[in-house]
């Protein structure tokens, strides 16, 4: 038997360290320490965009790797953040932030069996730019973005809990709907080679300000990305 190549192994490798980012996000959220537990579902984020380029770039894309991208997404950005928003802001004595909770994760896993599906579909809208609906890990981004305000000092989703179930079930709703959405994918293609160095300064000036004003930038990047979606799909009709 053929011993698998070391490259083939890098993407399965990086996408389980997300994955053990998810569980560790789990972990934290039972401890009440929610700040370090989105910190996991973020870093697992990085290892989802990660594993998809090196699998790219080391031509090392499997069913087996596909299988477990999909098995980590449902777990860090389904599972993770609905259980973290439940033990961090929902009224756990109320049964309708449980079923908003719940609503959640079970739209995040057919959203992941739909994209399994239409791989196809999928593929050709990517090719243009988009994506067909929120991605998870926008959602995940999304569901805990009134988390992210609490730390901030801005406690709506604790002293409106409707408004925070409705909004919990309409980020899963978004993930399931066949709208398009924007994928920077295909920015890299677009990028010129003379300004290399401009995005690369670009790029240098959001890592510090994430680093300095992680929750602030957090805060004002899931709004952006909530506006972008009406400008996405009359982009995508357009064209």
């Amino acid at each position: 038997m053929k011993r698998p190549k070391i490259k083939l192994l890098i993407p399965n490798l990086v996408t389980l360290t997300g994955l053990s980012f998810g569980l560790s996000s789990i972990r934290f959220a039972f401890f009440e320490e929610f700040n370090i537990a989105v910190i996991c579902v973020l870093i697992a984020g990085v290892c989802d965009v990660l594993d998809g380029l090196f699998s790219r770039i080391l031509k090392a894309e499997s069913d087996m790797g596909a299988e477990l991208d999909s098995l980590s997404d449902f777990l860090s950005f389904g599972v993770a953040p609905g259980i973290i928003l439940y033990f961090g802001l929902i009224d756990q004595e109320q049964m309708w932030g449980y079923i908003a909770i719940t609503a959640y994760i079970i739209f995040s896993c057919i959203r992941l069996a739909i994209f399994n599906i239409n791989l196809s579909t999928n593929a050709l809208a990517e090719h243009r730019g988009y994506f067909m609906g929120i991605p998870t890990p926008a959602g995940a981004g999304l569901i805990l973005s009134p988390l992210i305000h609490s730390f901030l000092g801005y406690d709506w989703g604790i002293n409106n809990p409707l408004i925070l179930n409705i909004y919990v079930v309409t980020i899963g709703v978004l993930l399931v709907l066949k709208i398009p959405t924007f994928s920077f994918k295909q920015i890299k293609g677009s990028i010129n080679k003379k300004i290399y160095i401009r995005f690369f300064f670009a790029f240098v000036l959001l890592l510090m300000l994430i680093i300095n004003f992680l929750w602030q930038f957090l805060s004002v990047f899931g709004m952006i990305y909530l506006l972008s979606i009406p400008i996405s799909i009359y982009s995508y009709n357009k064209n």
